[in-house]
């Protein structure tokens, strides 16, 4: 779940950093693009009205002006109060006429005869300059300020509206393609899993067939060997089979009231009746007054944690060990389940690496493998806390406080 969530995490954070990116270069790329358009480059309406003078009746421009005119392949005129053209420069044949108020109003806000053209107000009339090519897009925009208002509240709302789903699309196709692999993992598992129990059963079952029937020592403790192996291997792929469930969240675990007595008692007969050494002494430890208690759990879950405890302190203390298993309530009246061993315990870098938050999730696990990782899972499925230390007696320790 936690690899899950910080994948989860991470994609997200690059997906904000890409979008915030392409805004960046999308803004980047607009300015150099306009910065590099060559712009609408009228004639100055200041320079042509400083340039035109009225002599002997008549207004005209200097030559410097009008050649920059004509170069430009612009064209202007000067209209009176009356509406006459008093003067005009490179003018088209077809804009000589005498301009009404609604003429004026016209091509003030939009073409003069297909042809864009600027007003400016002079003390001589009105000069406008216009553009004889189709180099000019000439509109008006006018919006009210209800509208404008709005988009002034739309335009953030719309800018949040593009970050989630920048967000959520690329993030729920990766969680679709991440879930796609994690099921195949798992099915992939619990395939080979399965193809496993067929072969190792029948090891097992001429293992202990063969222990049976001779009567030669060497071979029934090589055939007992086999056996115990046998059952490693077994425990082994149904660890790496829940552990891959629990990884990714795809088993089905439900819980139902499970009587602790009952079932510690049960787990433990079992596993005294298969390891069959005497090397090995185990005790169970139940308050009278919880004998009939109850707790909320996965079973199965439940008896995977309890049973790779048991044995995690079985395998790593060959030689001989005493197994304690107690179930007591702490003076904060927590209902606590104790698992401990008497052997060589642990050393203590490992006991901090063991309860740091986040061990279950790691993908090495030293020589421990997957037991200790799979206890801290199912107590993370069951909102458990559980803690790992050393025994008063030189040995390890495990503390499941139940809810």
């Amino acid at each position: 779940m936690r690899r899950r969530k910080e994948m989860k995490f991470s994609t997200v954070i690059v997906v904000l950093i890409t979008g915030f990116v392409l805004l960046f270069a999308d803004i980047l790329i607009y300015l150099i693009i306009m910065l590099n358009v060559t712009s609408v480059d009228y004639p100055s309406s200041r320079e042509i009205l400083a340039n035109l003078t009225f002599k002997n009746g008549t207004y005209e421009l200097k030559r410097q002006e009008t050649k920059k005119i004509r170069e430009k392949n612009y064209f202007a005129m000067l209209i009176d109060d009356g509406g006459n053209i008093v003067w005009s420069e490179s003018l088209p044949d077809k804009l000589y006429k005498t301009y009404t108020l609604k003429d004026v109003a016209g091509f003030t806000r939009y073409y003069l005869e297909d042809y864009p053209v600027r007003t400016y107000v002079a003390d001589e009339g009105l000069l406008v300059i216009g553009e004889k090519t189709d180099k000019v897009w000439k509109y008006t925009l006018e919006y009210g300020s209800e509208r404008m208002r709005t988009a002034i509240l739309i335009i953030p709302l719309l800018f949040v509206i593009n970050a989630v789903v920048l967000i959520t699309v690329p993030v729920t196709l990766q969680r679709r393609r991440q879930r796609q692999k994690e099921e195949e993992r798992t099915e992939w598992i619990a395939g080979v899993s399965h193809d496993i129990r067929t072969p190792l059963a029948i090891i097992m079952g001429n293992a202990e067939t063969i222990s049976n029937l001779t009567e030669d020592e060497e071979i029934k403790k090589k055939a007992d060997l086999i056996e115990k192996q046998g059952i490693r291997l077994r425990t082994l792929v149904e660890n790496l089979n829940l552990s891959s469930k629990l990884d990714f969240g795809l088993g089905k675990f439900e819980k139902k009231e499970i009587k602790l007595s009952r079932f510690l008692r049960k787990i433990i007969t079992e596993l005294m009746n298969q390891a069959e050494d005497e090397r090995y002494e185990f005790e169970l430890e139940i308050d009278d007054s919880l004998q009939d208690i109850q707790v909320k759990a996965n079973e199965n879950l439940f008896e995977r944690a309890v049973i790779n405890l048991i044995i995690n302190a079985m395998r790593h203390n060959p030689e001989c060990c005493k197994i304690e298993v107690k179930l007591y309530k702490n003076i904060k009246n927590v209902l606590i389940l104790e698992i401990s061993d008497n052997g060589k315990g642990v050393a203590e870098e490992f006991l901090k690496e063991l309860n740091c938050k986040g061990y279950e999730w790691n993908t090495a696990n030293g020589p421990h493998g997957l037991g200790l990782k799979i206890v801290k899972q199912v107590a993370g499925f069951h909102r458990w806390k559980v803690e790992f230390a050393k025994n008063k007696k030189n040995g390890f320790i495990c503390r499941f406080s139940l809810k």
